[in-house]
């Protein structure tokens, strides 16, 4: 007789982590009369890169007319990723706020 062991019983694996798609765009304190193309929000771009060198963002979008923009985020659970967004010091500052939803690939292309 052959036993499987599953990969949720073995300690050493860890789960498949979850891809979220988040929609940034201003918040209450948003300085009025500007846009996402005419303000500088350096402490959202520091912590972008820094989850960017980390592996955590996938992918970064600006929308054209200057509203808001997208990106894309793995984390290991919901918590973790609306942690990711309340640690944010711009949304902590309500310069922006953040719409969260979880998603999964259709397609992806690989640039390898």
């Amino acid at each position: 007789m052959m036993t499987t062991t599953l990969e949720t019983e073995r300690p050493d694996i860890k789960g498949l982590k979850q891809l979220y798609f988040i929609l940034w765009t201003m918040g209450e304190n948003f300085p009025p009369h500007k846009s996402f193309c005419n303000i500088e929000l350096k402490r959202h771009e520091n912590y972008m890169q820094k989850a960017f060198c980390e592996g955590r963002l996938l992918m970064a979008a600006s929308f054209e007319n200057g509203s808001g923009f997208i990106t894309l985020v793995e984390a290991e659970s919901e918590y973790e990723i609306y942690k990711f967004v309340r640690s944010n010091p711009e949304v902590v500052d309500k310069n922006i706020q953040a719409r969260v939803k979880p998603c999964k690939p259709v397609f992806w292309k690989s640039f390898n």
